[in-house]
């Protein structure tokens, strides 16, 4: 058989190859987790793109004359290792350095009350009263959606955005002071400013907002 046949037939017989599924998964992932840079919620986004580009190459390895595929997984596992290692070091940095000076970070966790017990607000939320604290969460949508001074935050999404029912102590009664005002959105906001319990809670205040255990007189928005 001559070369030139010889050749014909080679790039025939690559031809019938399948490029490797994983591998343009992980390179699909790994464009996605650009995202990461923006919520630690899609640090999943990396880390899966960096399983599907090793399993991958793995295939492609085992089995050279059915898959193509190596540099879409090699990019794959390239940029996804990278957005990983620098969204993380952001993520770090920024966790280390957004509680403004002379507050305390909360969480709704630590709102929670202990179930052996009795009483409808946690120790934690005792302690906190009349203190300075910073805590992040999401505005759940009302009636009115823009310019809010007052409105509930809650801990998660699934209280915020899909028809969730959250429990009275699974959220906080925002008020904020001055001219400041939020619109309501999907991402996650900071606010820093004056813990109150309120032993007993009520209905709704005089402009309908929900009164509950927990409120914060803000005085930061975090940006």
């Amino acid at each position: 058989m001559s070369m030139d046949k010889q050749l014909a037939s080679s790039e025939l017989e690559a031809g019938y190859r399948s490029v490797s599924k994983t591998a343009l998964v992980s390179l699909i992932l790994a464009l996605l987790s650009l995202s990461y840079l923006v919520s630690t919620m899609l640090v999943v986004l990396p880390i899966a793109a960096i399983g599907f580009g090793l399993i991958g190459l793995s295939n492609i390895r085992r089995f050279p004359e059915e898959l193509i595929g190596r540099t879409p997984a090699r990019i794959g596992l390239g940029l996804s290792a990278g957005l990983l290692v620098l969204g993380s070091s952001l993520h770090i940095h920024e966790y280390m350095t957004e509680v403004p000076e002379g507050y305390r970070r909360i969480s709704f966790r630590m709102l929670k009350p202990d179930q052996r017990t009795d009483v409808p607000y946690s120790d934690a939320a005792l302690e906190l009263d009349n203190q300075k604290v910073f805590i992040k969460g999401y505005v759940r949508p009302g009636t009115h959606r823009t310019n809010l001074k007052k409105f509930i935050l809650v801990g998660d999404f699934g209280s915020c955005c899909f028809g969730g029912s959250p429990k009275i102590t699974d959220v906080v009664a925002i008020s904020l002071k001055g001219d400041d005002r939020v619109n309501y959105g999907l991402g996650q906001r900071k606010f820093a400013g004056v813990f109150r319990l309120n032993k007993k809670s009520t209905p709704t205040d005089e402009k309908g907002v929900p009164r509950v255990f927990y409120q914060i007189e803000v005085d930061k928005i975090i940006k």
